[in-house]
This record gives structure tokens, sequence and C-alpha cells, in this order.
């Protein structure tokens, strides 16, 4: 752990998961695995040059695997390792949330339409 955080564990999530794309990337691996092209064509406006860095960083940090499969063309698919595995129920909570913030916002924006 570097000096300069907090030891506070809810800090370490966010370094480790924070950001714009790596929650959407792994909400869409704990389907099943996915192709690159897969990944990019259903998380909107991430950059191709974006993907491949937060992929890399899922990578090296263990919460996913690139596997690649021989053939004409190879196929590379990306899946979570165990250690990803285990955000299953972290990842499904975010997705609750996120649809209750989505409803909060609705029903408030409903509400001052009608003032």
């Amino acid at each position: 752990m570097k000096q300069n955080r907090s030891g506070c564990p809810v800090e370490e999530v966010f370094v480790q998961l924070g950001g714009r794309w790596k929650m959407m990337i792994l909400s869409f691996l704990l389907e099943k695995p996915r192709r690159f092209s897969e990944i990019k064509n259903n998380i909107p406006n991430i950059s191709q040059r974006m993907l491949i860095l937060e992929l890399n960083f899922l990578e090296n940090k263990g919460f996913i695997e690139r596997n690649v499969y021989e053939g004409k063309p190879v196929k590379v698919e990306y899946s979570l390792t165990e250690e990803g595995q285990y955000l299953d129920r972290f990842i499904l909570m975010c997705r609750e949330y996120g649809e209750w913030i989505r409803e909060r916002e609705t029903m408030r924006d409903s509400f001052n339409h009608c003032l």
C-alpha cells in the first residue's frame, strides 16, 4: 500500500476499481467471457485505446484474464478470474444501486415538471 493512502478499505476499493469504465467492463464480463469487440460495442463512448488500458489494468490486478485460442483468425476472449468472480455480489449491488438512482432521478424530474 502506498504511503499517501489513508488505509481505509473503501479507499482501496476505489483505487482498484474506480474510474468510469472498470466496473462497466467487470459487469459485462460477469455474464460470460467476451471478445474485445463485444466489450467495445456494448460500452458506449469508450475509445479503443482506453478499453485496452482498462483491460490491461484489470488483467494486471488479477480481476480478468485474457484467453487466446488458436485458429484463423486467432480468437481472444476476456473473462473474470476467480478473484474477479469474487466481485459478483458487489457488482450486482452496484447495478441495483444504479437502477435505484436512475428511478429516483426519473421521479424527481417528473415531479419538477409538475411544478
